[in-house]
């Protein structure tokens, strides 16, 4: 058959192309080898495939061997992401201690007593780093699919292990290990620090590795973000590093001082509006972002919220949003009834004959209208513990879990708030050291070199 677009301009092409649906578009690509060129050279497809949209959230529990995924239902109403994704694509690979710690892009870091792996739960391919098992201090993910289909792991060492040492901290010369997916090595990178140090060891040294409970450290103090070509990382609580991934420098920013010297919690996340720190102490939650311009850097405070008020759905009756809310993924196949198994083993033959994610799916949260909660005015209702599970990226939101078992979404604009799900899993102790450790809120990315698949 001829081709009638052969006459045209690849830029008029390329503007015809555009206005297809997603399907269609990746479709058209493998039509004629012409289109192809044009949709690789105008990447029209990378809008589509790009992280833009929050599909879940992971969360990771004190003293509990695996991670949970608290997602949108499925049209059986069951969770449509699986925090154990190790167990349900990745057989045979690792132990049955496995968590999240890190996320980036769509991409996210497992670990296990093997070493860490790579995994890309929306199109089922993964990479074993046991290269990297013997790693010290911190993982943290770096992937930018907009810039590079590789990713890097960066790791930080933890403070040194002397609560008496007045070394100035962080040290001029930050010498970290960095594994490169595109060259399969891992090297060590020096970062020279730009401007006075923060701190010492000793002043640093106040937050514990690990919270032995849930009312003595709350969530861990690092979380790291990846943000306009530099990687950011939450050290103890203290400061804000900044490396600059192309220039070979670092930066230290101080937490303010009325936040830094408290015992309150915070949380450095990605947010609309970029690198933002979130903080709550009695009940008030303050969120700030970073903002640099003319060789300064400052926190500028956005919000300042009491969210007493909010505490009290902890006590309320949800269970009117059962049908709409997010589900955890609680319950291996093997514990499921019959037909119920049948039902998740057809899915997983679904989703692997699909090499995982379609395009277009509808797994986040829709509209800002679903869900919505109206707070009850009882004086005599107790409040609730509160805990990050972190910024809503594309949204002036944060997500919140309230007495370790709600999720909520709190818009910050409208102070509106939407009930997400239940976290709590079923099989989870409720005992003085239990509660939610840490949380990555999830945004799915159809790209990335990664080795084995499903």
């Amino acid at each position: 058959m001829e081709d009638q677009t052969e006459p045209l301009p690849h830029d008029a092409l390329a503007s015809i192309l555009r206005r297809l649906p997603p399907r269609d578009l990746a479709a058209s690509r493998c039509v004629r080898k012409t289109w192809r060129a044009v949709v690789d050279a105008h990447r029209l497809l990378l809008p589509h495939v790009l992280p833009h949209s929050v599909h879940g959230i992971f969360v990771n529990y004190i003293d509990y061997d695996r991670s949970h995924c608290l997602s949108r239902p499925s049209a059986q109403h069951k969770p449509l992401i699986d925090g154990n994704l190790l167990d349900r694509f990745m057989h045979g690979y690792t132990t049955r201690y496995n968590r999240v710690i890190d996320h980036c892009n769509g991409l996210l870091l497992y670990e296990d007593s093997t070493g860490p792996y790579v995994v890309n739960p929306a199109t089922r391919r993964w990479d074993c780093l046991h290269c990297c098992k013997d790693y010290v201090g911190r993982a943290y993910l770096v992937f930018d699919p907009a810039v590079s289909p590789h990713y890097h792991l960066f790791f930080i060492p933890d403070v040194p292990n002397d609560p008496h040492d007045s070394m100035e901290w962080p040290p001029s010369l930050w010498t970290l290990s960095v594994f490169s997916s595109s060259t399969r090595q891992e090297e060590r990178r020096s970062f020279v620090r730009q401007g006075e140090a923060v701190c010492t060891v000793t002043s640093v040294w106040v937050d514990p590795r690990k919270p032995e409970s849930v009312y003595h450290g709350g969530p861990r103090r690092r979380y790291g973000v990846y943000w306009g070509g530099s990687l950011y990382v939450h050290c103890r609580g203290a400061f804000v590093a900044r490396f600059c991934l192309s220039s070979g420098k670092y930066e230290v920013f101080k937490i303010p001082g009325d936040i830094g010297e408290s015992k309150n919690m915070q949380y450095l996340g990605k947010s609309e509006r970029g690198v933002s720190l979130a903080t709550i102490y009695d009940d008030r939650l303050r969120v700030s972002h970073l903002v640099e311009s003319d060789g300064q850097t400052d926190w500028v405070v956005n919000h300042h919220v009491d969210l007493m008020p909010l505490t009290s759905l902890a006590w309320q009756d949800l269970s009117g949003f059962n049908k709409t809310s997010w589900i955890l993924d609680d319950g291996d196949v093997e514990g499921r009834g019959e037909e119920e198994k049948g039902v998740g083993e057809a899915q997983e033959q679904k989703g692997r004959k699909n090499n995982g994610m379609q395009m277009g799916e509808t797994m986040e949260w829709n509209s800002d209208d679903e869900n919505v909660v109206n707070i009850e005015d009882d004086s005599t209702i107790y409040g609730a513990n509160i805990y990050f599970l972190g910024f809503h990226p594309y949204r002036d939101a944060i997500l919140l879990g309230l007495s370790l078992d709600l999720a909520v979404a709190y818009h910050l604009k409208s102070s509106k708030i939407q009930y997400l799900g239940n976290l709590w899993p079923k099989d989870y102790n409720n005992g003085p050291c239990s509660g939610m450790f840490e949380a990555f809120p999830y945004t799915p990315c159809m790209i990335g070199e990664l080795g084995k698949h499903a």
